[in-house]
């Protein structure tokens, strides 16, 4: 009989079963109860023949549902049926059996109507509760004028209003079990719903960690071999050692790049998108947009072509990081659809109310297309397109990207759109208002009557751009188109800045080294072409955007200009730099690169040992890594602070560490480090580091 029951409970109420199903089993078990309570007090009531049958058939009806309701899963249906069977059959029969005791119609409705309500959905309860209450309506008048038409109308007993009293309690009973039966499966609900939240949260919690340390675990090796190839690059080799040595670093980086990437796309796809609004650099992370995709595209036949409206502003207020979300994404599926031809991204504004202005950006390719009837779905959660005219090999959709990206321009209150032609091209755009947060414009050049350039380029599209960004600058141009008249400009007139692509600088080389003085001399190069300058010059890395051409002519720090041949590199023999790091390799990589400075180093492979050195030498700066056994980074900074003596109070620490998730360089700002270096190292942090947060008298700068 036990197992029987827990098997009954596990078909009909069982946990894997949706509460609908749960909610319509445990009514009809109510109902079929209160229908054989019904016989029972026929049999003290009203004992008549008619009476017996018509409480049995509403009870083997009520069976009949709950059996077939689930059998064939359409609860709704037979919850009808059901409700027309008690309301429109059972109930006026009894009335008119038992006298037409009318005070037990609204106790009747009063059934039908929570019957309703707890099976059916809102139209259809409606409907059913319209029909039965008309229905209740009619029983009663024609009760009325049936009793006003009978000669002997019968005299109501104390049995009478007895049974009207146990009718109110036996449907106030059945109600109020309907009811504690519902509220019984929402308690269970929300609890279930709790528990899911949590284990939402611990899973996002423990995702969250998984992505610090796997941005930990890849980095690390990535610094050892981006830091080696630095060291690599310094040694005597020759041009062919020295160009496969770019294409491992060029190499390195595009990996380091990508594994950004899908961490960021990773962390940010798996929550709910939140907007949250801060001031941020657009210089700075149109930098990033754009050296992301110029390294997918380094070994692509896709040219690559950025127009950026010098009248934006240099900072924002709104929220940055989703903003640049939504360039990587659909650049990324500009470069992932387009094998050939070119990809334009476009990045204009125009005013809107005081400080606001609505930032517009466009993503022009000539890929492969989308067919008309697929554009109405890019936007849609892991949809799966067709993007090929038979089907076959066929390339998945857009799928999570751009459906982020939807959610994220019209959570910031703006748009985005999608213009394609099938075998042409797409064109994705977007904009959304942003808040002016300071009047520095994004490319900004002072004294631009002081600049006088040369352009010496053979390829049209990237000569004209440059044409049109000194223009915006209002920066002095001349454009030759061949040899003898560049040569003839360079002789003959005074430069600033000369510019010229990598071929011409290659095939004109002896003539430059000998006529240069004074002219900066900036070579336009591909990412992963390796310049060798024998006098003073930049090699700025293609695309050619009024970004890197403004870095250019202002001499700032940028990571699409290097400088080749440097007139004022420094050293630091007197200082003794710390660096503390639990994995040899990187620690050896970070030594060789500070002894290029003459520095003395010293090393440690943990925090105890970190601190032992500290107590024994005198140190002028310490590089500590964060991911260390036993004593984090952050814990050996504690540490330090509490040595006895002021020295270690003011001691300059810089973490250096592999971790280079969101906020993490905020978070070891406010842990007390001086100053933040991600790996792998990038030389122009280091040095800027050293100047900054060595004595001034430490640092001798050189002339060679």
């Amino acid at each position: 009989m036990i197992d029987y029951l827990v098997s009954f409970r596990d078909r009909y109420f069982g946990e894997e079963l949706s509460m609908e199903v749960k909610i319509y089993n445990g009514i009809h078990m109510i109902a079929v109860v209160a229908f054989l309570l019904s016989t029972l007090l026929i049999h003290f009531f009203f004992p008549t023949p008619r009476a017996y049958m018509i409480a049995t058939a509403t009870s083997a009806a009520a069976l009949y549902t709950f059996y077939i309701g689930n059998e064939t899963k359409q609860f709704e249906f037979h919850a009808i049926i059901m409700s027309c069977f008690i309301n429109l059959i059972f109930f006026p029969m009894l009335y008119f059996e038992f006298d037409k005791l009318y005070f037990c119609i609204p106790v009747y409705f009063i059934f039908g109507l929570l019957y309703n309500i707890f099976l059916m959905s809102k139209r259809n309860a409606l409907i059913m509760t319209s029909i039965n209450f008309v229905a209740y309506f009619l029983v009663l008048y024609a009760g009325e004028l049936t009793r006003t038409m009978e000669e002997n109308i019968a005299v109501e007993t104390v049995k009478d209003y007895i049974a009207v009293f146990v009718a109110i309690a036996l449907t106030s009973l059945c109600a109020g079990l309907a009811i504690r039966f519902r509220m019984y499966l929402n308690n269970k609900e929300e609890r279930n719903l709790e528990k899911l939240h949590d284990e939402a949260v611990d899973a996002y919690v423990s995702m969250d960690i998984f992505l610090v340390n796997m941005s930990h675990e890849i980095r690390t090796p990535m610094n050892a071999i981006i830091g080696t190839i630095g060291l690599l690059l310094d040694q005597d080799v020759n041009d062919h050692v020295k160009e496969c040595v770019y294409n491992i670093l060029n190499s390195s980086n595009a990996l380091l790049s990508l594994t950004d990437e899908v961490m960021d796309l990773s962390k940010s796809g798996s929550q709910e998108v939140e907007i949250y609004n801060a001031r941020f650099d657009l210089a700075k992370m149109f930098m990033e947009i754009i050296n992301m995709t110029s390294v997918r595209l380094m070994d692509s036949r896709v040219r690559f072509f950025v127009e950026i409206d010098s009248r934006l502003p240099q900072y924002a207020f709104g929220d940055g990081p989703r903003l640049r979300q939504v360039f990587i994404n659909i650049l990324n599926n500009a470069v992932k659809y387009t094998k050939e031809g070119r990809i334009t991204l476009r990045v204009t504004s125009e005013p809107k109310d005081d400080n606001e202005i609505i930032l517009k950006a466009e993503v022009e390719d000539t890929g492969i297309g989308i067919k008309s009837e697929n554009i109405p779905h890019l936007f849609e959660l892991y949809k799966r397109i067709d993007l090929t005219e038979d089907g076959l090999n066929a390339v998945e959709g857009t799928g999570l990207g751009l459906a982020i990206c939807k959610e994220i321009i019209e959570k910031m209150d703006g748009e985005i759109t999608v213009n394609s032609s099938y075998h042409v091209g797409s064109t994705f755009g977007f904009k959304v208002p942003i808040q002016e947060d300071s009047n520095e414009r994004i490319a900004d050049i002072k004294s631009p009557d002081t600049y006088s350039v040369l352009v010496y380029v053979s390829d049209d599209d990237e000569c004209m751009a440059l044409k049109r960004i000194f223009n915006e600058l209002h920066v002095y141009s001349e454009v030759v188109s061949d040899k003898r008249s560049f040569e003839a400009g360079v002789i003959n007139n005074k430069y600033t800045h000369i510019f010229i692509s990598s071929q011409e600088y290659n095939a004109d080389m002896r003539f430059l080294e000998h006529e240069l003085n004074d002219e900066h001399l900036v070579i336009i190069a591909g990412l992963s072409e390796s310049i060798s300058v024998s006098k003073m010059g930049f090699v700025m890395t293609r695309p050619v955007h009024i970004l890197n051409v403004t870095d250019v002519l202002a001499n700032r720090d940028s990571s699409y200009s290097r400088e080749v041949v440097k007139k004022g590199e420094f050293k630091c023999p007197d200082a003794r730099i710390l660096v503390v790091d639990d994995n040899l390799t990187n620690l050896n990589v970070a030594s060789g690169i500070l002894r290029r400075y003459g520095a003395t180093v010293h090393t440690a492979l943990s925090g105890k040992e970190c601190l032992d050195i500290l107590l024994k030498e005198h140190i002028d700066l310490v590089f500590l890594d964060y991911m260390m056994p036993e004593m984090n980074g952050i814990d050996t900074l504690e540490c330090i602070r509490k040595l006895n003596g002021e020295q270690f109070r003011i001691l300059p620490v810089v973490s250096l560490t592999a971790n280079v998730v969101n906020g993490a360089r905020e978070m070891f700002l406010d842990a007390g480090f001086s100053d933040f270096i991600s790996k792998p190292i990038d030389i122009e942090k280091m040095e800027k580091t050293l100047k900054t947060l060595l004595p001034a008298q430490m640092i001798h700068y050189t002339n060679e």
